[in-house]
């Protein structure tokens, strides 16, 4: 889709007073960082202009204090899942910081939440009514799936295949 149509598509949706509101745009880092200009010059439904997006691992590492983030990297090889625990606490303090019952949040950068498999299904629960949030992913839908980072060689992550409906979920063409 062209950045225009989904817009207004996404426009339509933050019309709709109640129920989940998670929205998902799909492309290159590339893309994404094209849209993400085109949004910010296109304005909300009760016309406001929407936000800039947000860095999610920015998010994530201001919300953990230096000497506790030094320790937690001095031993995150012989001990990972106390590192992911961190991160995953640290994505909610930032997640719940940021919803206050704006327009929506915009939220980049998520590649923390994937090399630490945290579970993403927080975005699901907070995202209703009031709280709208529209993720900027880097991924391509292929074979009935949300591949993410589809660059990645060595590495598969998908998105949760319930996590964003479907209508909610548009793709931007290179």
């Amino acid at each position: 889709m062209r950045d225009t149509e989904i817009i207004e598509s996404l426009r339509t949706c933050l019309t709709v007073p109640v129920g989940r509101h998670l929205y998902g745009v799909l492309g290159s880092y590339q893309r994404l960082n094209v849209f993400a200009e085109t949004l910010k010059q296109a304005t909300t439904p009760d016309g406001q202009p929407f936000p800039k997006p947000l860095s999610v691992n920015k998010g994530i590492l201001d919300s953990i204090p230096d000497e506790e983030f030094r320790l937690l990297v001095q031993n995150e090889a012989k001990r990972p899942e106390p590192t992911a625990a961190h991160v995953a606490q640290a994505f909610e303090r930032f997640l719940r910081s940021h919803l206050k019952g704006e327009v929506i949040l915009v939220l980049a950068n998520f590649e923390m939440l994937f090399a630490y498999n945290i579970e993403l299904s927080l975005l699901r629960t907070l995202a209703r009514d009031e709280d709208r949030i529209l993720l900027l992913l880097p991924g391509r839908r292929g074979a009935g799936r949300v591949v993410m980072f589809p660059e990645m060689e060595r590495a598969s992550y998908t998105l949760p295949t319930n996590l964003i409906a479907e209508n909610h979920l548009w793709e931007l063409r290179d």
